[in-house]
């Protein structure tokens, strides 16, 4: 290698590691964390009567993913949350209708205190022949405004997502989670 040829190699080496320094002393911004609520997170709609059998599901749900993306209009005074949760929907033995309708919330939360809570309506239909659908909820996405009362406040915040359930649908979660330990 030539002596001009070595010292450009050095030159960009030196230029990329001033790069890489100068980038370091950005900080790099982080979401909150963004979860299911465990009980939460999966409903199993029972059609109207006391049985709760397997051919009395009219539909099941799962929260599939929450695809998330944060930003930071005002610098370090307030972090936007944006999600558009995915959906698994499982049509039951007991749906004549071909409708899946339910309720979920998006919470935060900051050391087991509920911040905000906002609640959305959602109701399906399943093609004929179709008796699972993957469908997201995200045109337009959720939004989640946190205010931070000081730097790197972040990380104490929690973005909470779950189904709105009964009484009865909980303690359905509850048993059922019980069995799978």
């Amino acid at each position: 290698m030539s002596p001009s040829r070595v010292g450009r190699v050095a030159l960009s080496v030196v230029a990329l590691l001033l790069a890489a320094g100068c980038a370091s002393d950005k900080q790099q911004r982080v979401c909150p964390r963004v979860a299911v609520l465990s009980e939460a997170g999966s409903l199993t709609r029972f059609a109207a009567g006391e049985r709760h059998d397997i051919l009395d599901i009219s539909f099941q749900a799962q929260i599939g993913d929450l695809p998330a993306e944060c930003t930071y209009p005002d610098g370090n005074r307030r972090v936007v949350v944006q999600l558009s949760p995915v959906f698994i929907l499982d049509r039951g033995a007991a749906n004549d209708d071909g409708k899946a309708a339910f309720i979920y919330f998006v919470s935060v939360v900051r050391t087991d205190e509920i911040l905000s809570k906002q609640t959305f309506d959602l109701s399906f239909d399943f093609p004929v022949n179709r008796t699972r659908l993957a469908v997201q909820d995200g045109d337009p996405p959720i939004i989640v405004t946190i205010p931070l009362p000081y730097r790197d406040a972040e990380y104490e915040y929690e973005v909470l997502v779950g189904f709105q359930l009964t009484p009865d649908e909980l303690s359905y979660n509850q048993r059922w989670q019980n069995l799978g330990r």
